[in-house]
């Protein structure tokens, strides 16, 4: 593929930015943007398959510790959890393929009751055997992941309901299946032709629903920031992914852009509501959108941007000249802080790997609120929906959901820096390993929270 470009009007914009002012024949014309002007993104890409949630180095990394009995402890745990996981079969493994994916009013879809959760379960079976097939070399698994995808793309025709709530399923499933066919790109066994008919499906029936709700967000009726940033972030999360494995460099460009400079709640500005020192340790800390809302919305927003940040960190690796691709180093570190935030917001100082027992790290009242006023005084036509939260919401606190060792483990051992993630790294310590969707443990649940964000970044991540 092409190396990496910014294409001539991003590049012409950058030299404006960087020349105030230019003499010509009627004399000195200031070329200096306003202040606070955005620089679109406008690159072209190198894909160097698998790129997205993982690369090839990191299934290499782990298979040798694992192989020859370096990996720590923690990582051996969590391979073993994944081996036993209700969704991973070593045998063959059945999908439940449905002709339309409902989540949300049933009426008008032709079926009498929501059933996304058959996607949902097989999306992350497909997600979980294909690690295993990279770290084992089991054809089992490929077999399994490949047969998966293949009845999804070959049954399903549309994500669908009579109200916005199919556009999470189009989210959080979407980001599912693409990243199990990413890693699969490089299977033999899976031919050409199956796997161009799953990423016209992914197109077709994801993508075009992810990139509808970014643009439009339910339509006139409601304004950008109607929905909370979590619907945002999963279908952020899909759109780059499909972008990247159907190598699309327009939709890749539309994911970075929006992330600095969005509309909606899940645009890096919107998601962060307030920046605050840390009473504790003095730190700077950034309020979550959703942190006035409930605490297991505002852990689903920072787990779900910290899958979003990884994917665009992979895909960083092989594209070094687009330096916006690290959207965790953002605004300096602004991702770290928001995770901050919300670990002190939800941690106790107990033991107990699904953070249930023990003393609050703080007293809720003593957490930092910027108020937020969320659709009030706005364009929405529903004038009666709107929120005033004034102080860090408790309800559903303490709650945990797999995400915690992205943000340890990426700032303090991938970036290596001494500080600022002191409470992600009391939920990641205590959680370790992480699991995810299917764990024997349970820790997560069997509804739709365990499976907003894809898990199992302990086996995949850690190092000590």
């Amino acid at each position: 593929m092409n190396k990496n470009t910014i294409k001539i009007m991003g590049f012409a914009l950058l030299i404006a930015v960087q020349t105030s002012c230019r003499e010509n024949e009627f004399g000195v014309v200031d070329l200096t943007l306003p202040e606070g002007v955005y620089v679109p993104v406008e690159a072209e890409y190198t894909y160097n398959h698998p790129c997205a949630m993982f690369n090839q180095a990191d299934f290499d990394r782990v298979k040798k510790m694992l192989n020859d009995g370096t990996a720590p402890q923690k990582v051996k745990d969590e391979f073993e959890n994944l081996k036993n996981s209700s969704y991973v079969s070593a045998s063959s493994y059945t999908p439940q393929p449905q002709t339309k994916i409902v989540r949300g009013d049933v009426t008008g879809t032709g079926f009498s009751s929501e059933n996304y959760s058959y996607a949902m379960e097989d999306a992350a079976a497909a997600y979980q055997m294909a690690l295993l097939w990279k770290l084992t070399g089991t054809e089992q698994y490929a077999k399994n992941v490949v047969n998966i995808l293949n009845q999804w793309a070959a049954t399903c025709t549309e994500v669908t309901s009579n109200d916005a709530n199919h556009k999470l399923a189009a989210g959080a499933q979407g980001y599912t299946f693409a990243n199990a066919a990413e890693i699969m790109q490089t299977y033999d066994g899976w031919t050409e032709a199956d796997k161009t008919t799953f990423k016209t499906w992914m197109v077709k029936v994801f993508a075009s629903k992810n990139k509808d709700f970014l643009d439009n967000h339910q339509g006139s009726n409601n304004c950008a920031l109607h929905y909370w940033s979590n619907w945002d972030l999963v279908n952020m999360c899909s759109y780059l992914s499909i972008g990247i494995l159907t190598e699309d460099d327009d939709m890749v460009n539309y994911i970075v852009n929006y992330f600095y400079n969005g509309v909606g709640n899940g645009a890096l500005n919107n998601l962060i509501q307030g920046t605050h020192v840390d009473p504790l340790s003095g730190e700077e800390i950034c309020q979550n959108q959703e942190s006035g809302r409930d605490q297991g919305h505002a852990q689903m927003s920072a787990a779900v941007t910290a899958n979003l940040c990884q994917i665009a960190y992979t895909f960083y690796q092989d594209n070094k000249d687009i330096s916006r691709l690290d959207f965790f180093a953002a605004n300096n570190n602004a991702v770290m802080k928001m995770g901050e935030y919300v670990a002190l917001s939800n941690a106790t100082d107990g033991v107990k790997n699904d953070n249930s027992d023990g003393t609050w790290l703080i007293d809720i009242t003593k957490i930092p609120f910027k108020e937020y006023q969320y659709c009030t005084n706005c364009t929405c036509k529903d004038k009666n929906h709107g929120q005033d939260h004034k102080v860090v919401s408790d309800d559903g606190r303490g709650e945990v959901r797999p995400g915690w060792e992205i943000f340890y483990t990426h700032y303090a051992k991938i970036k290596g820096l001494s500080s600022g993630y002191k409470y992600a790294q009391v939920l990641a310590d205590k959680m370790r390993p992480e699991g995810g969707a299917g764990e024997t443990a349970n820790r997560y649940g069997s509804n739709s929270g365990a499976f907003d964000q894809l898990g199992w970044a302990t086996l995949m991540l850690y190092r000590e």
